[in-house]
């Protein structure tokens, strides 16, 4: 039996998502967006030279692994991030600068405690299920951040089940809150073992993680029922690869990393329409082009969150036609079936009719 693989939105850069069979979300899951908030920065602290924790002034319902999407002002774009501590904790959002990102370069650089933040959450189906018997996690530089919320939560029960997790980062010096992993796994009584992985050698392990390494890392373990990653798209294309043949039948939860790839607009054009409050807008998109992209092309507002997939922000209902939407979304087979489609990184192969969904 092979492993069924579960990909979710999330970045971590984010990041990045109630453990569910897909076939179990709902389309009503979509339909009511939580509120944009404005949240007050209250610490700023460095984790590395690239990477930052902030703590807000606020308070949040959420599940361990969950994110949300945020932006210090209408002149930079939503991002999402995930939060690095456990629910009920304060909240702590932790942020990996990417190279030409203008987000995450924000925050690292210039964010100052009584900065406001813009937000909106929490999303995402990155989440531990209660009934594992052991569980593996691997995280690739910053795609710890949701994995820590989890070890946090995980403490909070008295660690009552073993957890291993593998870690891979360019270097030791990289490595976003190393202390704090370390803190877990000693308090943890056994409970919690950390595989360190280093690109330079400075771990016991030599990365990167490529099928060899993680089938050598992983070579005397045995039980996991549920295995998440989260990291480099690469690297969890290998995870998924190994749990393959070394776990049949196991559960793998995926988090994406960073933002879907831009859509290779080579193809010939079609013309899409979509109905607002009743009213029909036309605009054309090319094969490969994601509509939400041709869209604002057009100057059409279309709501978007994430833009990678991730939080159904952008969910509509298709009328006419079809939009073509990556298996590794947060739309769930249910909402397939019922027309439903996520503009941010939908294509099409020919002319459509869609409607903002509800």
């Amino acid at each position: 039996m092979s492993p069924i693989v579960f990909v979710v939105g999330g970045v971590v850069i984010v990041a990045l998502l109630v453990y569910v069979l897909r076939g179990n979300k709902s389309a009503a899951g979509h339909k009511a967006q939580p509120a944009a908030m404005t949240w007050k920065v209250t610490t700023v602290t460095q984790e590395t030279p690239s990477t930052v924790s902030f703590e807000v002034d606020s308070t949040l319902d959420f599940k361990a692994g969950q994110f949300v999407l945020l932006r210090p002002n209408a002149e930079l774009p939503w991002r999402a991030y995930s939060f690095s501590r456990a629910p009920g904790a304060p909240l702590r959002l932790t942020v990996k600068r990417v190279e030409g990102g203008k987000a995450s370069t924000y925050l690292t650089t210039k964010l100052k405690v009584g900065d406001p933040l813009e937000v909106k959450g929490p999303y995402g189906v990155f989440v531990v299920p209660s009934n594992f018997t052991r569980a593996l996690f691997v995280a690739g530089g910053s795609g710890i951040t949701p994995f820590l919320s989890q070890l946090h939560a995980q403490a909070g029960f008295g660690w009552p089940r073993p957890i291993t997790l593998v870690y891979a980062n360019r270097s030791k010096a990289e490595t976003i809150l190393r202390a704090e992993v370390e803190a877990l796994q000693k308090d943890s009584n056994g409970k919690l073992e950390v595989i360190w992985v280093a690109d330079d050698g400075s771990e016991s392990l030599k990365g990167p993680l490529t099928t060899e390494v993680l089938t050598a890392a992983l070579s005397s373990s045995t039980g996991f029922d549920f295995i998440s990653t989260c990291g480099p798209q690469p690297m969890m294309d290998n995870v998924r690869e190994v749990a393959t043949k070394a776990f049949p039948g196991v559960h793998v939860l995926e988090e994406k990393f960073s933002a879907a790839p831009e859509g290779s607009a080579t193809g010939p054009s079609h013309e899409l329409q979509v109905i607002v409050d009743g009213n029909p807008k036309s605009f054309p998109v090319k094969e490969g082009e994601h509509v939400l992209a041709a869209a604002r092309t057009a100057g059409i507002g279309l709501s978007a969150g994430c833009e990678m997939g991730a939080c159904g922000v952008c969910r509509v209902r298709v009328l006419d036609g079809k939009i073509d939407v990556p298996q590794d979304s947060c739309l769930s087979d249910d909402e397939r079936g019922q027309g439903y489609a996520l503009v941010c990184v939908g294509t099409v192969k020919g002319n459509c009719k869609f409607e903002p969904a509800p």
